[in-house]
């Protein structure tokens, strides 16, 4: 099939499927909370070669690539774009990776926002449903679109894309994988995205409680692989107290532990190394919480949140109570993006990942939130133009990977005086075991995926039952999304 027949064929798909399965399988207006996973690493210059003069010249004659990308009050288009130099590194980093592409390729990139959760979405899809091809590259949040990522059947086949290296480190092998079936993959992540590193969960503690409390052998229990569920309650334990004296955990005590019970929450199923959902060529959807670990994991969650003083719950969306500076909370769940506004407190911070399960776990593990996105080719574009956004794609995918990760990752861990050369250890394992999870990208709210924040408390920490009740449903659920995998991977063969 001609790359013309194969684009005609899943625009028919794509009419087709808009009006059977997408009303069955949720729609895209409604945010929701989580993400799922990736592997790389963190960037350093190559010396031995030259990855760019390997992609050889190009010149795409002064063309015009129009970028939609997502937009909303958290995340935006500043993860690929910046409008002109203003003296902040990162933005500064962005703008000259665009202008030197643009440049060495002759062409223009033309930013085109979306407005609000989903919108950059559903512009993409009435352009392809209408035939206006209005747009050539795809910045959005799959877990904004839900399963109608691959239901619609909007997305060109990724691995069909020429010039994308995947074997390289600039490609996230994890998120790639992942969302590939039977040859077929809507969108993928690489250091293009600064999003797949800043939405990444880690933890930060606090360096003055770690060394009022002989507490500083932390960076070594995790260099040595022993910073496990165990260690992590007894630290959290160990530092915190009752300040005020009236016999119960409030505002006014000091904790071991402050976290958001959502979005980071959930992300200690991922820190022992669970999928939600699998999508298996021969034994179809495979839901994963289902072994001893998690149940373990989610006794031990209860007793650390319910039943000890160690822990306070951060309000959603919300900012910690107890502000940093106070010295009352010991270790923090944040979003790697957050540390920008931790480097301005007085209060010294190191950043280290979720705890291991055990010592026999073999790496540490971290969800990437929903927001770190992905990108995307629309199917409706043609060939010359499928080849020119996979050219530009890794061109900026290694030198995001030369350039702009390693400086971030150092901006970030660096106070005002000091450079933190453990955080920045830490910083690359921890993006080493980057995951996503296709049950929580694809998923909607109080799902499966869910369980640990909708359920924990109210379970008494005991998951099984209530995990063994929406097991039908979502098996249902990931059917349709495999049927649709399985429509689109026949198109491509």
């Amino acid at each position: 099939m001609t790359m013309k027949q194969k684009n005609t064929a899943l625009i028919l798909a794509a009419l087709t499927l808009a009006t059977s399965l997408a009303a069955s399988c949720g729609s895209t207006d409604t945010p929701a909370d989580d993400t799922t996973t990736g592997e790389t690493t963190t960037s350093s210059a190559e010396t031995e070669r030259d990855p760019i003069a390997e992609l050889g010249d190009h010149d795409l004659g002064g063309k015009t690539i129009r970028v939609i990308s997502h937009h909303d009050g958290l995340s935006d288009e500043r993860t690929i774009w910046s409008t002109e130099m203003n003296g902040d590194m990162i933005n500064d980093i962005i703008y000259k990776r665009n202008s030197d592409v643009q440049n060495m390729y002759n062409f223009t990139l033309e930013m085109n926002p979306g407005d609000g959760w989903a919108d950059d979405y559903s512009k993409l899809k009435n352009s392809v449903l209408a035939g206006s091809r209005d747009y050539d590259l795809s910045f959005l949040l799959p877990f904004a679109a839900r399963a109608n990522i691959v239901i619609d059947g909007l997305m060109y086949n990724m691995l069909e894309v020429p010039h994308l290296r995947f074997e390289e480190a600039w490609w996230h092998s994890n998120v790639n994988d992942l969302f590939t079936f039977d040859g077929y993959l809507p969108f993928v992540s690489s250091d293009m995205l600064l999003s797949s590193y800043q939405y990444a969960n880690a933890l930060i503690f606090n360096k003055k409680i770690a060394e009022d409390y002989g507490l500083n052998d932390i960076y070594d229990l995790v260099r040595d692989g022993k910073w496990t569920l165990d260690k992590f309650a007894e630290y959290a334990e160990k530092t915190s107290a009752d300040l005020n004296a009236d016999g119960k955990a409030d505002v006014e005590d000091r904790f071991g532990f402050a976290t958001n019970f959502g979005y980071h929450a959930i992300t200690w199923q991922y820190a022992i190394g669970e999928i939600t959902v699998r999508l298996d060529p021969k034994n179809g959807v495979e839901l994963g919480l289902k072994d001893e670990r998690f149940y373990n994991l989610a006794e031990w969650m209860y007793d650390l949140f319910y039943n000890s003083n160690s822990v306070f719950e951060i309000g959603w969306d919300q900012e910690c109570d107890i502000k940093w500076d106070e010295d009352r909370v010991f270790m923090q769940a944040i979003w790697v993006n957050d540390l920008e506004k931790f480097r301005s407190y007085r209060s010294e911070f190191g950043v280290i990942p979720y705890a291991k399960y055990d010592e026999a776990q073999e790496g540490y593990y971290t969800y990437v939130d929903a927001r770190a996105g992905g990108l995307a080719i629309p199917v409706d574009c043609d060939e010359q133009t499928i080849d020119d956004v996979g050219l530009i794609i890794e061109a900026m995918s290694y030198l995001s990977y030369r350039d702009l990760i390693p400086a971030y990752l150092e901006s970030v861990t660096s106070s005002k005086l000091t450079r933190d050369e453990d955080s920045i250890e830490m910083l690359e394992i921890i993006n080493a075991g980057r995951r996503w999870d296709i049950g929580y990208t694809m998923s909607e709210d109080n799902s499966y995926t869910w369980v640990l924040r909708t359920d924990l408390k109210k379970s008494g920490g005991k998951l099984a039952s209530t995990l063994e009740s929406m097991t039908d449903k979502t098996v249902a659920n990931f059917e349709k999304v495999l049927e649709a995998y399985k429509g689109l991977s026949e198109i491509y063969k």
